[in-house]
Formats: structure tokens, sequence, C-alpha cells
């Protein structure tokens, strides 16, 4: 397999020193690094025995400087996570943030591009309120396209842009939806190791179980980064027996089972996580009888995955709704998405998305 080939596919079907000692060159080794989110991880990869400490001294450098979150941005999350609390809306820090502060070294370590939490539907109003009132404002005006449970709100800071995504449910895949409730969440939420007291984000269980969803919810063909089995490999590691024992059982109850089996497999292979026999046996067997699992088939195309996502929508109604905003957005969704326009109006428009829909990697 050639480097080029390497950086752009999923990896996860072999060790990660196997994969760094097959890159021939520093320079390649450092890109791809970067590719995988794993930069700003050189000294967790050395303690581990898989880079050797000069190159972790190499990368430093340019970790220091490109790959960790800014101390900007850090504030900025706090920031937006203080202002819902002391608004009273309960609400739940997600992936890289709550990675960051939970299970990676320092909160820097973890790299994201934008802050995702999660609010109680009927909390959602009153979110957006808070947004608007700290400075936010939605990155799209037009709802439209293939339904989502989440919006993207952004902020723009002398010359900095920062971004919220607002999720009403944790996954849009309508074959995960509703897979965990807002309330059972909230419950086991965990405080993030802030300044600001109160703070709070998804626990452990809840985490890896979002994070191997995550994994595989996409309608089309995604370049993962091995960051993403990290986040998992790490969570894995942190969890007590009792906590890993209830994510399996959670797991099973479900239906995510398959999919909870294939994230911890892969971060075996990659990342050594202590993860048994036993256990990836147990929910494998439970996720041979689960739809969801099929999201973890690798050979499935666009079209299929499209059809598929379709015959999970709950009832003809869910179906008929799916079919019109994916295919048919609204004309005003459609000319905000794209302004450059086109030869062919609103027929070329659509064209055009469907064409850049159906390419192998987006």
């Amino acid at each position: 397999m050639s480097y080029d080939e390497q950086h752009h596919v999923d990896s996860a079907t072999r060790s990660f020193k196997e994969i760094f000692q097959g890159i021939d060159h520093p320079a390649r080794q450092l890109s791809w690094l970067a590719g995988h989110r794993l930069l700003g991880v050189s000294d967790l990869l050395v303690d581990r025995g898989l880079i050797e400490p000069w190159t972790a001294d190499m990368i430093r450098p340019l970790a220091n400087k490109s790959a960790r979150v800014p101390a900007v941005q850090l504030a900025e999350e706090r920031a937006v996570l203080t202002a819902l609390m002391q608004a009273q809306v309960p609400a739940l820090a997600l992936k890289g943030c709550l990675l960051g502060y939970r299970v990676y070294p320092k909160p820097d370590q973890r790299m994201r591009g934008d802050l995702d939490v999660l609010v109680a539907v009927d909390r959602i109003a009153e979110a957006r309120v808070i947004l608007n009132s700290i400075g936010y404002e939605p990155e799209w005006q037009i709802a439209g396209g293939t339904p989502s449970t989440q919006e993207s709100w952004i902020r723009d800071s002398e010359g900095i842009s920062f971004y919220v995504d607002l999720h009403w449910d944790i996954r849009n895949h309508p074959a995960l939806r509703a897979v965990l409730g807002f309330d059972e969440q909230w419950s086991a939420a965990v405080s993030l190791d802030t300044p600001e007291p109160g703070l709070k984000g998804q626990g452990n269980v809840h985490a890896l179980i979002n994070a191997s969803m995550h994994w595989f919810d996409d309608l089309f063909p995604v370049t993962r980064p091995l960051g993403w089995l990290l986040d998992k490999d790490l969570l894995w590691r942190a969890m007590s027996d009792t906590e890993r024992q209830y994510a399996v059982t959670l797991a099973i109850e479900r239906g995510v089972a398959g999919l909870l089996a294939e994230s911890l497999k892969m971060s075996r292979i990659v990342f050594d996580a202590p993860v048994s026999d036993d256990i990836l046996e147990k929910l494998e067997s439970a996720g041979r009888g689960q739809r969801a699992t099929r999201l973890a088939r690798t050979d499935l195309k666009p079209i299929r995955k499209w059809l598929f996502a379709l015959r999970c929508e709950p009832g003809l109604c869910a179906k008929l709704v799916r079919i019109r905003e994916s295919l048919l957005p609204p004309p005003a969704y459609m000319r905000e998405r794209y302004p450059q326009g086109s030869r062919l109006g609103l027929v070329g428009l659509h064209w055009h998305r469907l064409l850049k829909g159906l390419k192998t990697e987006h």
C-alpha cells in the first residue's frame, strides 16, 4: 500500500507500529500523524512505545504550534457551557471537548474544530436564545437537506471563528437515533475538570457508545482518523470493570452491540486496547441479529447506504420526508449552500449536489 493510500483510507486493520514503521520518511510520518489527529499526543505515543523519543522531540515544536487546541478556543468552550449552565439549560459536552478533559493527558491534546453540546429536545429553543445572546448565529439560515438532529452555530471574533454544534440527539442516522435518551445521559453526567465549576459532560459509558456509533454514522464514505480509535482506547482504559460490563449490556440492549464490538476490536488492533476475547465474542454474537450492525459493513456503496437509511426511517411519513428533504431540499436552502449558482439554474444545483454526494469520499 502506498503512503497516499495509507493516509487517505481507514487503517484500522493493522497495529499502529506496523503502519507507522512502514512509512519510509520522517516528513511523511509527520504528515500521517497530522492526518490522523495524533501529532498532539506524541508524548503519550512515546509512553506506549509506539514511536521513538527522538520522533516525539521532532514533533513537539510543530504540535505545540498547530496540533493542539488554542487556549482561546478552550476558553470559548467553557464560556459557552457556562452561559448555558447559568441560564439553567442542562447541557452536556460531547466528543472532543469532553474527551479532552476526561481521558486525554491535557484538554488541548484532543484536536477538535467545534464544541459539541447536547441538550434536551424541549430545551432547544432556550439554548438557541442563549447562544444568540453571547454572539452566536446559525451557520445556515435555511434548514434542509438530509434530516439532522443537530445544527451548527458560529461566532466570529477578531479574525477567529468559533463553532458550536447544538445536538438534541447524539446521532443522525435513523438506525441510531434515540439510542440514548437525554435524561439518562444527564443523570450519569460527569463534571469537567475546568476552572469553572459545574460544567458537565457525558459519562464514560455513554461517551464510549457515542464514539462507537460516531465511527459508523455516515451516509457516504469518509476518511476516519485513527485518533477516533484512540478516543475509544483511552475511554476503555479509564473505565472500571463495572462500567465496561454496563457498556456491553447497554449496547446489547439498545441494538448497537455490533458497532461497539467493531470499535473495540479496531482499538485493540491499532492501539492494543485491553479488550478481552470474551467481551468481543459476547458483543459480536448479540450484534449479528441487530439492524445497526449493517452500518459496520465496508462494502456498502453510497446509494445502498442511502437506501438502508431510508428503510430505517420509522413509518411511511418519515420515509417520504427523508426522500423530499434529501433529494429536493427547499430552493432557498440550495441557493444558500451553493451561492455560486449554476448555468442550469436550480436543476443544475440539485444535479451538482447529487454528484458530489455520490463521490467515493468527501
